[in-house]
């Protein structure tokens, strides 16, 4: 009986964690390279990130900095999802032009990281700070 509990708790635990629902803002982005695990490139700007798993919803955002106007947004839909070693590895499907790209999101306590992974070289890391993305009701 216990076995099957600890069983249960694990797989909410799991499952919550896929429901959940992050908005993630960007202000600067690092590319760094994998084998070195050297930042190879830096760039400042304002982006958000609405992220739904259970929705299976990723929408970004790119603001102008002179103006703090969105210049660009892009909705996407979260085909998959793992887990793995406290990271949740998602691809999502861009609704113009159908490609996919890969993001991993890691969340230690208060803090929450975000990354998009290319291939086996590059990565970008996103930082910034995140809260929960949550639905309301309006009247």
């Amino acid at each position: 009986m216990i076995m099957k509990s600890s069983i249960l708790v694990a797989l909410c635990l799991i499952s919550s964690n896929l429901l959940a629902q992050y908005t993630f803002t960007s202000f600067s982005m690092n590319t760094i390279d994998l084998k070195t695990n050297d930042v190879i490139s830096s760039e400042a700007r304002m982006e958000t990130y609405n992220i739904s798993f259970k929705d299976h919803l990723f929408i970004h955002n790119i603001f102008d900095s002179e103006t703090n106007s969105s210049t660009n947004s892009q909705l996407y839909k979260i085909i998959s999802t793992k887990e793995k070693d406290g990271f949740t590895y998602f691809t999502t499907e861009s609704g113009v032009s159908g490609k996919n790209y890969t993001f991993v999101i890691k969340i230690d306590g208060e803090e929450t990281q975000l990354f998009q992974y290319f291939d086996d070289e590059e990565m970008i890391e996103f930082i910034g700070n995140a809260s929960t993305f949550k639905t309301f009701i309006q009247d």
